[in-house]
């Protein structure tokens, strides 16, 4: 027999017939008997991935939050004697459509179904299911629909209530590109509804609404998962505006101060212009007047070592060049051995800088996922989607006290990958600080650990902030 007990109440989905419901009390069902008898999943989002389709594991973890939760509110008597009969369904069409099978619990009294459908979260807003400020709808990818339902004997829904819940993403030690689809693992997704099963009970509010957080995962790769898998993090404190982190025991703490300014006055005639050679340079390559000169000093501080640092170079600001009909980044260096690197005013060093790079035989493949650190469980999304080349949006070669550096930076990832002699030596995450990093060769010396820190999340090299209109 199949039985459509459907989603929600006022939500209209083609093939549901809804119930209101009978409900019980605790006075009246004293110690009555209750089975799981099956959970049904399905993800409109991604139908043909297996991240929402529900194991053993995860089931038996519903009855338990069942079980602590809902049934011991109503005083009922949980039966684990039979399985939880597990269906993961293929089309919308069968959402809210219970197949019935009591051959062997037909004795039990009460017969308990939880549907667990991840929506659209327009379909809640559509129907008035939500009300969350339009702000923060930009952040809700998908609700998760969890409807728990009780039946009795005579096959009528005694028991129904729904819970919509949205997932947060959270922060986590993992390293990785993202997705557009804010996915966390099926482990971490079940957790989730479990914990917001346990908050339903008869006096619960129908179609209440609760956040939970979980990682996101991230594509897998060729570049840094096989250095991050199952690696040792160091994590980076940088809630006091420092950076500071303990390696082999020893306590670093690193600064990066603002950068000092200067617009170069490019129209002046002044006979002994100390800026004259560097003028005439930037107006023989395709110069035009809506474009500005600037000198750059960034100061870099390892208090803990007691060395200063200071990066200086010249950079080109040119505010036509995204409208340009190959539109590119409208900061650009000047020329390379203008960029140099000083350490107590003693020069030590320089640098090229290079924009979007394409980092060869590089690729990440957004339809296998994981979380960033174990490599070893992996979500497949089965779509179309394609493996992607991997992009440096900015190429960083130097030399630092005559060693050869290279930093790869990638702002979607917020990922800097160091690089000694073509072999990645660090990996931090982190967008306008690191918050945590990986170290691939335990060999690099603490002094050139912390410049390249400095120098990789230097104001130099930060992603332009959107400007508010």
């Amino acid at each position: 027999m199949a039985l459509k007990l459907g989603l929600l109440m006022k939500l209209y989905i083609p093939g549901c017939i809804l119930f209101l419901g009978l409900f019980f009390t605790n006075s009246t069902n004293a110690q009555t008997q209750v089975v799981l008898e099956q959970i049904q999943t399905y993800s409109s989002i991604l139908p043909n991935a297996d991240y929402w389709k529900i194991d053993k594991n995860a089931s038996l973890q519903i009855r338990d939050a069942l079980e602590k939760g809902l049934f011991k509110s109503m005083s009922l008597d949980v039966v684990k004697d039979f399985p939880i009969n597990r269906v993961d369904l293929n089309k919308s069409s069968q959402l809210g459509k219970i197949q019935i099978n009591w051959e062997q619990t037909s004795k039990i009294p009460l017969h308990a179904y939880v549907e667990i459908y991840e929506l659209e979260p327009s379909l809640a807003y559509r129907n008035n299911l939500l009300d969350i400020p339009d702000s923060k709808k930009d952040s809700i990818r998908s609700i998760w629909f969890i409807t728990c339902s009780m039946i009795n004997k005579e096959k009528q829904v005694a028991f129904k209530k729904t819970l919509l819940m949205s997932i947060q993403p959270q922060q986590s030690i993992g390293i990785g590109f993202p997705t557009i689809f804010p996915l966390s693992s099926s482990n971490n997704i079940f957790k989730a509804i479990a914990k917001s099963i346990e908050q339903i009970s008869p006096d619960f509010v129908d179609l209440s609404y609760t956040e939970v957080k979980a990682p996101n995962l991230v594509a897998t790769d060729n570049v840094w998962m096989p250095h991050v898998h199952q690696a040792p993090r160091i994590i980076i404190d940088t809630t006091k505006g420092f950076i500071q982190f303990t390696r082999n025991g020893n306590g670093q703490i690193l600064r990066v101060p603002t950068a000092g300014m200067q617009r170069i006055n490019t129209n002046t005639t002044e006979q002994n212009n100390p800026y004259a050679t560097i003028i005439a340079n930037a107006k023989a390559s395709k110069w035009n007047k809506s474009k500005e000169l600037y000198q750059i000093e960034q100061p870099l501080r390892d208090v803990k070592n007691n060395l200063d640092y200071s990066i200086s170079s010249f950079l080109v600001f040119n505010p036509n060049a995204t409208f340009d009909i190959n539109p590119v980044s409208p900061i650009s260096f000047l020329n390379d051995s203008l960029n140099k690197i000083y350490a107590n005013q003693q020069l030590i060093g320089q640098f090229s800088v290079s924009e979007n790079i394409l980092q060869a035989d590089a690729w990440i493949n957004p339809n296998e996922l994981y979380n960033g650190f174990d490599s070893t469980e992996k979500v497949n999304l089965n779509g179309n989607f394609k493996k992607m080349n991997l992009l440096a949006n900015k190429v960083i070669k130097g030399v630092f006290k005559n060693s050869p550096f290279t930093i790869l930076i990638n702002y979607d990832a917020n990922i800097k990958t160091i690089m000694v002699d073509q072999q990645i030596v660090i990996i931090a995450q982190g967008d306008r600080l690191p918050s945590h990093m990986v170290i691939v060769q335990n060999n690099i010396s603490d002094e050139f650990l912390n410049f390249i820190l400095l120098l990789s999340y230097s104001e130099l090299f930060q992603m332009p902030k959107p400007t508010e209109e």
